[in-house]
């Protein structure tokens, strides 16, 4: 784990807390490890106070990984910016 890193954000967060949402999805994506032939994964968490972590594993193509990512982003500014 030692290639995690925290990485201080400015900025206030919105009012509230999505922590049982999070635990749920990690809780999800674990018995998917558990339970499927998984071989890469990307994670980012931001916290209330502005602090954030980021950790990856790449045991497929990497292109996949790209382009896994690149569709969460697309996906993600679509729901939460383009949809405003």
């Amino acid at each position: 784990m030692s290639d995690l890193k925290v990485v201080p954000f400015s900025g206030k967060a919105q009012p509230g807390h999505d922590s049982q949402e999070v635990i749920r999805l990690l809780e999800e994506a674990l018995q998917m490890a558990r339970d499927g032939n998984c071989h890469s994964l990307a994670i980012i968490m931001l916290s209330d106070n502005g602090g954030a972590i980021d950790c990856w594993h790449s045991g497929g193509r990497p292109y996949v990984m790209i382009g896994a990512i690149e569709a969460l982003k697309a996906d993600f500014i679509h729901t939460n910016i383009e949809a405003r």
